[in-house]
């Protein structure tokens, strides 16, 4: 039976309603207390607002309930009786074909009339189930590769918004529904396009036109939907940097999300239900996670400060989580709070930097030795439920939070700060050629946003510094002598003498990156002048390395050392791997 006619007659529709919705009686007219809207409602356009689609509405309608499952269960035995009576009108000719008798196929001049309507809603039916087979690689993208990152609405909430946009044409669908389905399909096509103007950029743009149509209706401060809304479109921004402004739109939703008071758990006594404060904990810190990504990356204050937060990680154990969880289809949650708590380590460090002038600020206690150590021991929690891809995002997380760690912050130069300065070359080296070894890879190139190309532009800055500026160790012709190291340093920043022998070599191999890198922002993004700086300083990198000294490199045996030639060009990678167009040059 089509889904139209269940829709067309609901469920819940009541010959004798316990009380009329609340328009129905403040206007004192008959109310039928039909479901999710009343017919009075619908026919002046407010079934948003019909108060008989509330919970509170619908807990007196139980009586009538078992009425409703009656009638469904007898339009039921009609529809049965119907196509049985169509098989006894069928008769077959001698090529086997079945014919249906033109007499007997209409019975009364009812079915008649409902037989095209019928057909069309079948048709209806048929499109919808098409369109959702068409899309249904790009949902399955989204919560594989973003989602799991930013999950700040409920999966299933997303489901059911699915459910209204494909069943019955879309009548019934709202137009938050229409706006959270093309914002995810715009987001998804957007991080699967390569190269401008390409089919997934095309659909990209076709999508998020669909979903602006209902700005009006859903950017409206005041709800938690309204935040999800800006949220969405924010997630979208980081994959179409021309036409939305990422910092923007994150500041505008932190605006809203501090006016409804969700960076402060509730007190225990006035809690709701458990689904929705885990639901203000999901929009708080993937709030907190954007805006600490948005400030690091254009260089900018905090939204609102790691003080004025009071309120737990949501848990993986909670009701509704576990509920998610025990759904087959449903993604755990867990790997974006782990997420979470490297945005709060490089929210200190990057606090440590830009208040540094201020003796009162009580972040600075910490060293930082102690945030690098803290940095790699998250990365060594890593949780179990983390999907195969996911250690590649959060190696690329743990590289960005140590350089800014490390970067200098106008203090005196220090024989501590001259070791930083050492590892701070090596790990911006290691990071722009982690982003190159994710391009290689077709899985992992969708994870890389606009933000990935800011992150790489300041790593590369930060390298052009220790080259043109402390050029004398990193590009040392002998074997180099290191800085004293400091006694609190973690493990995993503690290098040695061979550590830095190969400096040159991989300081020409991470200019070949920086030419990835490059290359894959232009034909992504186009033009940018992100790009414009990072060529202008690859350009200085290259002018360095011809003019440095042939560096020595350790053999194999005592007194086996020698002198490396001069710069020479980077052999290309071999065709063969990469996302699409990535031996373009």
């Amino acid at each position: 039976m089509s889904a139209t006619l269940f829709l067309d007659k609901p469920l819940l529709k009541v010959s004798r309603p316990v009380a009329a919705c609340s328009r129905c009686r403040t206007a004192k007219i008959k109310c039928d207390g039909k479901l999710p809207a009343c017919s009075a409602c619908e026919r002046v356009g407010k079934s948003d607002t019909c108060s008989g689609a509330s919970d509170e509405f619908a807990r007196g309608k139980e009586r009538s309930y078992v009425a409703s499952l009656e009638g469904y269960c007898e339009r039921l035995e009609k529809k049965i009786a119907e196509l049985r009576h169509l098989k006894t009108s069928l008769s077959v000719d001698n090529r086997g074909i079945a014919h249906q008798n033109s007499i007997t196929s209409i019975t009364s001049s009812e079915s008649a009339a409902q037989g095209p309507n019928k057909e069309v809603s079948d048709i209806d039916d048929l499109v919808g189930d098409f369109g959702f087979l068409s899309i249904t690689h790009l949902l399955q993208h989204y919560f594989d590769t973003l989602y799991i990152q930013l999950p700040f609405f409920a999966e299933t909430s997303f489901w059911t918004s699915v459910d209204a946009m494909y069943q019955s044409g879309g009548r019934f669908a709202k137009p938050f529904d229409h706006w959270m389905l093309y914002t995810v399909l715009a987001t998804s096509s957007a991080s699967l396009s390569y190269e401008i103007g390409d089919e997934s950029q095309q659909d990209a743009l076709s999508y998020v036109t669909q979903a602006l149509q209902r700005a009006e209706d859903v950017l409206r401060p005041g709800s938690i939907q309204g935040i999800q809304a800006i949220m969405l479109l924010a997630q979208y921004s980081l994959f179409d940097p021309k036409h939305f402004r990422s910092w923007f739109l994150v500041g505008m939703a932190v605006r809203v999300m501090v006016d409804l008071g969700l960076h402060q758990d509730p007190p225990v006594e006035v809690q709701s239900s458990t689904k929705h404060l885990d639901l203000r904990r999901r929009i708080l810190h993937c709030l907190y996670s954007l805006d600490r990504g948005a400030s690091t990356v254009f260089e900018r204050p905090f939204s609102f400060s790691d003080e004025s937060v009071n309120v737990a990680l949501p848990s993986t154990t909670a009701g509704s989580m576990l509920s998610e969880q025990s759904h087959l289809f449903l993604r755990s949650s867990e790997p974006a709070w782990h997420l979470v708590k490297i945005r709060q380590i490089l929210s200190e460090a990057y606090s440590r930097n830009y208040f540094h002038d201020h003796d009162s600020c009580p972040l600075y206690a910490k060293s930082t030795w102690a945030l690098g150590a803290e940095a790699y021991e998250w990365f060594d929690a890593t949780p179990n439920t983390t999907p195969s891809q996911f250690p590649v995002l959060y190696k690329l997380e743990l590289l960005y939070t140590v350089i800014i760690i490390l970067s200098p912050n106008d203090e005196p130069p220090t024989a501590v700060g001259e070791y930083r300065n050492v590892v701070l070359f090596e790990r911006c080296m290691q990071y722009l050629g982690q982003i190159q070894e994710t391009l290689r890879n077709p899985a992992w190139s969708p994870f890389l946003t606009f933000w990935d190309m800011h992150r790489a532009l300041q790593a590369i800055r930060r390298l052009t510094r220790e080259l043109t500026e402390n050029h004398d160790l990193p590009l040392s012709p002998s074997v180099p002598v290191l800085p004293a190291v400091p006694p609190e340093t973690p493990s995993a920043l503690v290098l040695d003498g061979e550590d830095c022998l190969n400096f040159y070599a991989r300081a020409t191999a991470c200019l070949s990156d920086i030419h990835c890198i490059l290359r894959f922002g232009l034909r992504k993004w186009g033009d940018d002048p992100v790009f414009e700086e990072m060529q202008q300083l690859s350009e200085t990198i290259q002018r360095r390395l011809i003019s440095s000294p042939a560096p020595y490199m350790a053999g194999a045996g005592a007194g086996a050392g020698a002198y490396m030639a001069g710069y020479s060009t980077m052999v290309s990678t071999g065709p063969g791997s990469g996302y699409p167009g990535y031996d373009i040059g």
